[in-house]
């Protein structure tokens, strides 16, 4: 009995009252704690008077490679208590799990054994959640310490019936067992492990040879590893247990708890204003008490709270199977208010808060630093991004807003790098999340900088070949600061955008870049490396993928023409940027019969200034009449501001006009809509001028006649806008 292993369940009341109780009556000399064994140099944080929930971040970054994990505490979590008990008998703590920089701190042995997986079934329940509390909780007060141990025992050698395999991670602890077992003159050690944990760890050790005591040397990290461990405010809400609320109140008022729930339950419905009434409230009550006791329940369960509250306070037919009931909650499933009401009861919302002497990261300080320089205190905050200093003040507030740091929110601003838009108006508020939110972004960089551009270089990756979204993470970049990423970074992009197979995608993501490069007085993004790679690759795809565009049965499509308007502009404002003119490949595609129609007008409108009149007229001709619209909207999508202004314009229209008066009345018709279609990228203004060219010098009307032909037209015309209308054609 040197050695007592308590194999626990994290989070649970029971198991908390069995070690604080073991170690007030044992008072061992020692106190080993499944857990990464450098958090034993928390401890001294860890002692602090903390208001939980709390939690222990720890990360370890390699480059841009970055683990982080939580360890959450709650007053009932038995390593919490642990700690706190020990320290009431004068026992040393250490944690015993390999160190949190160790490669197989993540692998683990199954949770349940192949045993486990028929107990819910024959128990009659619905997953391994509702087994404890059936097994465990709902009994535990009724029993002794030696009862409950006795009774904890059998469960965890029960789900991992059938699995005798040994961790790499157990066979740690057991070192650290052993030595505690084998220093002279010690007491006894008690050992708190998660109790899957505990068969392994008790058949290890008793095949364990004596040792000299000596306690396991700890492997030193890498020399280009940065580890960190921070205590951090967490809440109920974060924490990964169903209901924390109801557990808190299985530890502080146990036998009363289902009475608290359920007036708990009550009081915030009605606060919902969801109609319960008195009445309610006492089948409610009753029928909590009823199911525990038709369950063989000495105290009410979560579940038996729930099913009494879906059973007596829904009066309606559920559209969903109960949450409680799914081993999967990630499913397209639809709750009743009523039932999510009570979950988030259950839940609760307590959010904790630490020591005001506990150490923070340096990004936390660096961060209220910058703050306080900056002048970006709680309100409302305007921002003049042509000044450089309000440009600084932007771009530290996007830094924040890309951690996802709580308190900053951007209320209005640019969203793309071509909209005039030269105000930001930010709302700061002051967070309980902040400290919390920056000390995790902290696992990321020290400074503010640092941090943001790792995150970018994140969403870079995630981003993949989804050039959308590799558009938006680039315009987020350009707001933080083009420093904020690396070259690497820009790798990635230009990788993705070579990658990637659709038109109009990477004609998102070439206007995106192309518009930053040019507005660098907003932005000071003209002359970035980063973008001009990315400008580059983008091109040559949108190029590359034009060609493939083949000629179908489809009119104009929209998207894919403003990927050939990106190319255009990026031809005449960035030009210098690509490594390869596109002008000789965009000729050819204006001639290939082949290409998609309106793909062959916006490669001609690339190059409009030098279209001489003649070929103009001769690439008109080219097109089949019932896609001249097609062709037509190619051009003027890219080249609508260039078009009056150029020699060919005229020919053009000549052309056109031409062509339309030889077509029978069927093709017009046929060809009409393109065409209308086409002119609408002309505003009225320029589509007047347009008209005008055509339209024979009016004469007043002298005839009654001629007034009435007028008015028949004009009725025709109305009535030929609301059947094209109606058929989606307007």
């Amino acid at each position: 009995m040197s050695v007592v292993v308590l194999g626990v369940r994290h989070h649970s009341p029971a198991c908390a009252r069995v070690v604080a109780d073991t170690i007030a009556r044992l008072r061992p000399t020692y106190v080993l704690i499944e857990g990464p064994a450098d958090f034993t140099d928390t401890l001294p944080e860890l002692r602090r008077d903390h208001t939980l929930p709390i939690a222990l971040f720890s990360h370890v970054r390699r480059g841009t490679h970055t683990r982080v994990s939580w360890t959450a505490f709650t007053e009932w979590s038995p390593e919490w208590v642990a700690v706190r008990a020990a320290a009431a008998v004068g026992a040393e703590v250490r944690f015993i799990d390999l160190p949190t920089w160790d490669s197989e701190i993540d692998s683990t042995a199954e949770e349940y054994g192949p045993v486990a997986a028929d107990l819910p079934r024959r128990l009659g329940v619905d997953t391994m959640d509702a087994v404890w509390d059936h097994v465990v909780e709902s009994c535990a007060d009724a029993l002794t310490t030696s009862e409950v141990i006795a009774l904890l025992d059998e469960y965890f050698d029960t789900v991992r019936s059938g699995d005798d395999t040994v961790t790499v991670r157990e066979r740690s602890m057991v070192s650290w067992i052993r030595a505690a077992r084998d220093r002279a003159g010690v007491g006894t050690t008690v050992v708190i492990c998660g109790g899957r944990h505990r068969p392994a760890l008790l058949s290890e050790l008793a095949a364990a040879p004596v040792s000299d005591g000596s306690w396991p040397t700890i492997t030193p990290p890498d020399a280009d590893l940065d580890v960190g461990h921070y205590l951090i405010p967490y809440s109920y809400r974060r924490i990964d247990l169903e209901s924390p609320w109801w557990y808190e109140r299985l530890w502080t008022t146990t036998s009363s708890a289902a009475d608290v729930a359920a007036e708990a339950i009550v009081r915030d419905l009605r606060f919902a204003e969801h109609s319960v009434s008195t009445t309610d409230f006492i089948g409610f009550r009753t029928q909590i008490h009823g199911l525990a006791a038709l369950r063989g329940h000495l105290t009410p369960t979560r579940l038996d709270i729930l099913d009494a509250a879906a059973s007596t306070l829904v009066d309606e037919a559920l559209p969903s199977p109960l949450p409680w009931t799914r081993l999967d909650a990630t499913g397209r499933w639809q709750t009743h208010p009523v039932i999510a009401s009570c979950l988030n009861t259950m839940r609760g919302n307590r959010i904790g808060a630490l020591d005001p002497a506990t150490p923070a990261p340096g990004l936390v300080h660096h961060v209220d630093l910058l703050l306080e320089e900056l002048d970006l205190s709680a309100g409302p905050v305007d921002l003049d991004l042509l000044d450089t200093g309000e440009r600084r003040r932007s771009r530290t507030l996007h830094q924040l807003r890309i951690l996802d740091v709580p308190g900053f929110d951007r209320l209005s601003g640019p969203t793309t790098g071509s909209e005039i838009a030269t105000v930001e108006r930010w709302s700061i508020s002051d967070s309980d999340d902040r400290t919390s939110a920056l000390t995790e972004a902290a696992a990321l960089g020290h400074t503010l900088v640092d941090a943001a551009g790792a995150a970018l270089e994140t969403s870079l990756s995630a981003a993949a070949s989804d050039v959308a979204a590799l558009a938006s993470v680039i315009f987020d970049a350009v707001l933080s600061g083009l420093d904020a990423i690396s070259i690497n970074a820009a790798s990635t992009a230009v990788k993705s955008a070579g990658a990637a197979g659709d038109l109009a995608e990477v004609g998102v993501l070439l206007r995106t870049v192309v518009d930053l490069w040019r507005h660098d007085t907003m932005f000071d993004s003209r002359g970035s490396t980063v973008l001009a790679a990315i400008i580059d690759a983008a091109a040559t795809r949108v190029v590359a993928l034009a060609r493939r565009t083949r000629s179908g049965s489809g009119g104009a499509e929209f998207p894919r023409l403003e990927a050939l308007a990106a190319l255009s502009d990026t031809m005449i404002h960035a030009g210098a940027t690509l490594s390869d003119d596109p002008a000789d490949e965009l000729a050819m595609l204006a001639r290939d019969s082949g290409a998609a129609v309106d793909i062959r007008g916006a490669a001609l409108g690339t190059a409009w200034e030098s279209t001489s009149p003649k070929n103009a007229a001769s690439a008109v001709r080219s097109i089949p009449p019932d896609r001249l619209g097609d062709w037509l909207s190619g051009l003027f999508a890219v080249a609508r501001e260039r078009f009056l202004d150029a020699g060919s314009s005229a020919v053009v229209l000549d052309t056109v006009d031409s062509v339309v008066d030889g077509l029978t009345d069927q093709e017009f018709l046929i060809a009409l809509p393109a065409l209308r279609q086409s002119f609408e990228f002309f505003p009225p203004r320029e589509r007047e001028i347009i008209a005008r060219r055509f339209a024979a010098p009016a004469a007043p009307p002298t005839r009654a006649s001629d007034v009435g032909a007028i008015d028949e037209g004009t009725l025709l015309d109305a009535r030929v806008d609301e059947a094209l209308l109606r058929l989606g054609l307007q």
